[in-house]
């Protein structure tokens, strides 16, 4: 049995949308937990979440990396705060614990791991 999870495709009210990447439905969430409500999601006056970006983030980090419910592929650059898919872009700065996406990694010097252990 299949254990990985994915995101749905079906979603009625989704119709425009079910070609969307992960990093587009990631983007989306990231942004609802933010307080943008995505059109024709209908929610009560009052229950629309207002996050920071840090707590925003760390729910996503929560729902990727321990309950694996989010693919971990999508990362959020630690320089331009936007969001992006590692698989394609990107790099990691292991020493230094951060990512930056392929607009911001001339950032990051050309051995920037270089004599790690």
């Amino acid at each position: 049995m299949d254990k990985t999870i994915r995101f749905r495709d079906e979603n009625h009210y989704h119709e425009n949308k079910q070609e969307w990447t992960d990093l587009e439905w990631m983007d989306e969430f990231y942004k609802f937990l933010q307080g943008e409500v995505p059109e024709k999601i209908s929610i009560g006056r009052g229950h629309q979440p207002k996050l920071s970006d840090k707590k925003a983030n760390t729910i996503i980090w929560y729902l990727q990396e321990h309950m694996r419910v989010l693919p971990d592929n999508i990362e959020k650059c630690d320089n331009c705060k936007e969001l992006f898919d590692s698989y394609s872009e990107g790099i990691y700065w292991e020493t230094k614990g951060k990512h930056y996406c392929g607009g911001c990694r001339d950032l990051v010097p050309y051995n920037y791991d270089r004599g790690k252990r």
